[in-house]
């Protein structure tokens, strides 16, 4: 085996100025962030050159695009923060070639330029000290070392960049994603990361510190503690054409600029003219948008990006997403609400944007942003010079977390089928080195989020990377009182109390679908120390009661800022009913990490607080738990919560039916609320009801929407990942398959048929698939499918009858009533 990197050997390394002082007037970016250029050339002999092989771990603060002859390697580092600071491991060697070679790097220092959402700034989720390069790796050939390539090791050297500038122009939302590009081609060396550039005139780059692993860190030197790349590298294979393109006002474009869109059948522009065309991704999509040109000295080319189009309200023939109304209560900045989404071409586009002066190139060259960008609409405004300017390509490159999609669901309703479709897109969306609240906006991984589209990944691809990252990342965010952050990377510290208990939730989900009970192992003390946050801060009924922080449980359209009436003064229905949860939830870790003693405590002490939060909720008068104690207020997610916790009994239960969830006297709940709401109708026995809710993810696909947005005002996000969730019902609970063990080892099949006449599916598990396929025929319900091989499985068939199978094949069928 190898030897582990970064035990005292390579060292970081920057330009002169190093990590304490301002770089010399001629020797700095011209923009907010510091960017360097680094080189390190080396030779191969013939006679090595075959059997020559070359392993390089590489990292930077705070990001860093690597080349080898040309070649871009590697992009990273992935998202961490700087006491756990990831590095990437790159085989190099099929890009070894005889004679000349090298390697280079382009890097971005951000860590002078703090995040401000309303103005962007650096983002928000990389998470930064200073400037700095990192590289360990050395040239073999038949076991023995030719030569050591690292940083810290003579023979690099750098250069400031002076073609990346950054702006925020177009800024109409917060963002927390950080500047957009301005890219001026003509500044950057031709051919700088190949062999042949002549490097003689940059400076000898200079050292830092030594790299640092973290389970080595005592003393230490370095600011970082590294550890490997958690997740594999981000998918960016398949390049994709632009499916239309327009003018603006909706006019259709040209012959020529459909064929190259369509073609590649270059467009020329003449000099000292300015053209804009919309083009259309056809569907949302986190992409590297690419141009090729040729020539075009002087000109300069913005690329506007958008989820959907801007139309004032009202404006005659035009659709538009949701309606108008007061936006105080969401928006803590750039309230538009004179105008709205639509997809109607008359629309115009709105948002940030990239802008590129390519270096004029007859040979042609390619602009790609060093960031991926989330769009449908590129709103492309190109001014030339005095030289025409030739577009020879228009495409954009996907990218994001490399999922292979296998868990199915179909059914006898279209409609489900397309909610299952976009939700699947939606998750993808938001997936890439985090998981990802909303791509176009924040890109920032928040615990409520990630509790949907964490689970949602594990059921339909079996990968637990990511999953098992956040669940970290979330545990290194904690404060020393003992929550987690509610977003996490973040250079701007959030906290939600009851997103620290989303967390836990995230925690058991990841027990019981990937069976990963060492990993679960180190996280049940933070999970504990959340737990004893709560109690600290419990009124004398020990429920928890005026919490510190942005006590937000759901965008409720009623509620300011969406915290929940009397969640300054005293205990609330909801975060109580959560606090119970986390405690019947860590009960369940503790068991099944064979600690019975601490199990039968936690779960003693949430059967304590079931008690005391219906004594002191529940409304006889109402039939129904207010949201904070004496009312008057109810809502949707209160009486979900109340069902969920275990508080409400059967007779509740049934009272609370009478008028949950469709009263209109309950607070209305967002799309996150739903998810809840459709457990407590299973738990309370009405979850044949679900599909009749499911109006607002019908709506959003009748608008043309291809993936589920924020809320439904639509004001801001239209790619939102808490909204993903009823993929989570159609595995879950129309097809029944639920893990009853962790990882699977235990089964449970009990389908809900929900007014559908059949549905077929599969769910991933560790174990391997789980197949489910029921149907009704005439007045009997039907049932088959498999199950991996020696799992225990409980079906539970709509007439009430349990049977217990040991695994594999099945079919089973009862009478309908």
């Amino acid at each position: 085996m190898p030897p582990l990197p970064f035990v005292n050997r390579a060292a970081w390394i920057w330009s002169a100025e190093g990590s304490h002082a301002s770089p010399a007037p001629g020797d700095r970016s011209p923009s907010h962030y510091q960017v360097r250029l680094f080189r390190r050339g080396f030779a191969l002999a013939a006679e090595s050159a075959s059997s020559a092989t070359l392993l390089v771990h590489v990292s930077a603060d705070s990001r860093f695009l690597l080349y080898c002859n040309g070649h871009l390697v590697s992009r990273g580092p992935a998202r961490g923060d700087i006491r756990h600071h990831f590095y990437d491991t790159c085989d190099l060697t099929p890009h070894l070639r005889s004679g000349e070679n090298v390697l280079a790097a382009i890097v971005f220092d951000m860590s002078r330029v703090a995040h401000r959402p309303s103005a962007l700034g650096a983002p928000c989720a990389i998470m930064t000290f200073a400037g700095g390069f990192l590289l360990e790796g050395e040239i073999e050939s038949r076991g023995r070392s030719l030569e050591r390539l690292d940083t810290g090791v003579a023979g690099w050297c750098v250069r400031a960049d002076t073609s990346y500038r950054f702006q925020n122009e177009g800024t109409r939302f917060e963002g927390y994603h950080g500047y957009f590009e301005h890219r001026v081609g003509r500044e950057l060396p031709a051919g700088w990361n190949l062999p042949e550039f002549d490097d003689s005139s940059w400076a000898e780059a200079t050292t830092l510190y030594v790299a640092e692993r973290i389970e080595n860190r005592r003393d230490p030197a370095s600011p970082y503690g590294l550890l490997p790349r958690m997740i594999p590298a981000l998918e960016e294979s398949r390049v994709d054409r632009f499916a239309d393109c327009f003018s603006p006002g909706g006019s259709g474009a040209s012959d020529e600029w459909r064929r190259l869109v369509a073609e590649d059948e270059s467009v020329t522009i003449p000099p000292r003219q300015t053209v804009k065309v919309i083009l259309d991704a056809g569907r949302l999509t986190t992409a590297y948008p690419e141009l090729g040109t040729a020539g075009g000295a002087g000109a300069k080319l913005r690329l506007t990006y958008a989820e959907a189009l801007r139309l004032p309200w009202g404006t005659p023939g035009a659709q538009m997403l949701g309606r108008p109304q007061p936006l105080a209560n969401l928006a803590s900045h750039f309230a538009d609400e004179s105008s709205g989404w639509t997809f109607n071409r008359r629309g115009m586009v709105a948002g940030w944007s990239d802008i590129w002066e390519p270096a004029g190139l007859d040979s042609g060259e390619t602009f790609e942003p060093w960031h991926w960008r989330a769009f449908r609409f590129v709103g492309l405004e190109i001014t030339t010079g005095d030289a025409p300017l030739s577009l020879r390509s228009l495409r954009h490159r996907f990218t994001a977390y490399p999922y292979r999609i296998v868990g199915e669901f179909t059914c006898s309703d279209p409609r489900l089928e397309k909610i299952w479709h976009v939700a699947l897109h939606t998750m993808r969306l938001c997936s890439h080195e985090t998981f990802e609240d909303c791509p176009h906006y924040e890109q920032m991984q928040y615990a409520g989020d990630t509790m949907i589209t964490s689970k949602i990944a594990m059921l339909t691809t079996g990968d637990y990377a990511l999953s098992r990252q956040a669940l970290f990342q979330f545990d290194w965010s904690r404060l020393p009182e003992g929550l987690t952050q509610s977003r996490y990377p973040s250079r701007l510290l959030q906290v939600i109390p009851s997103w620290s208990l989303h967390w836990i939730t995230n925690v058991r989900d990841y027990l019981y679908c990937s069976g990963d009970a060492a990993t679960v192992r180190e996280l049940l003390p933070g999970a504990l120390a959340v737990l004893d946050w709560f109690r600290q801060h419990a009124d004398p009924s020990g429920l928890p009661a005026a919490l510190p922080f942005w006590n937000i449980t759901d965008w409720c359209p009623w509620w300011p800022r969406g915290v929940v009436p009397g969640a300054g003064e005293g205990p609330t229905c909801i975060i109580s009913a959560q606090y119970i949860r986390a405690l019947d939830e860590v009960a369940d870790l503790a068991r099944a990490l064979d600690d019975e003693t601490r199990g039968s405590s936690l779960r003693a002490e949430a059967d304590a607080l079931r008690a005391r939060l219906h004594e002191r909720f529940w409304s006889e008068e109402e039939g129904l738990y207010f949201d904070r104690p004496g009312g008057p207020e109810v809502s949707q997610y209160g009486n979900a919560w109340a069902i969920l916790c275990g508080a409400a009994g059967s007779s509740e239960r049934a009272r609370i039916l009478r008028r949950f969830p469709q009263d209109l006297q309950l607070a209305p709940g967002s799309f996150f609320c739903w998810h809840a709401v459709f457990e407590a109708l299973e738990i309370a026995g009405a979850y044949d009801r679900m599909s009749d809710f499911l109006g607002p993810w019908h709506e959003m696909i009748d608008l043309g929407l291809d993936t589920f947005a924020e809320e439904n005002s639509f004001w801001r996000s239209l790619c939102h990942a808490w909204s993903a969730h009823p993929a989570l019902e159609f595995l879950g609970r129309v097809l029944g398959v639920a893990p009853l063990a962790p990882g699977f080892a235990c089964v449970e099949i009990a389908p809900h048929r929900c007014g559908l006449a059949h549905a077929r599916g599969r769910v991933c598990t560790p174990r391997g698939l789980i197949e489910v396929h029921w149907r009704t025929e005439e007045n009997r319900f039907v049932i088959e499918g498999g199950v991996p091989a020696a799992t225990p499985t409980i079906v539970r068939l709509p007439d009430g009858s349990r049977h217990e199978l040991p695994g594999g094949s099945f079919k089973l069928e009862c009478r309908l009533a």
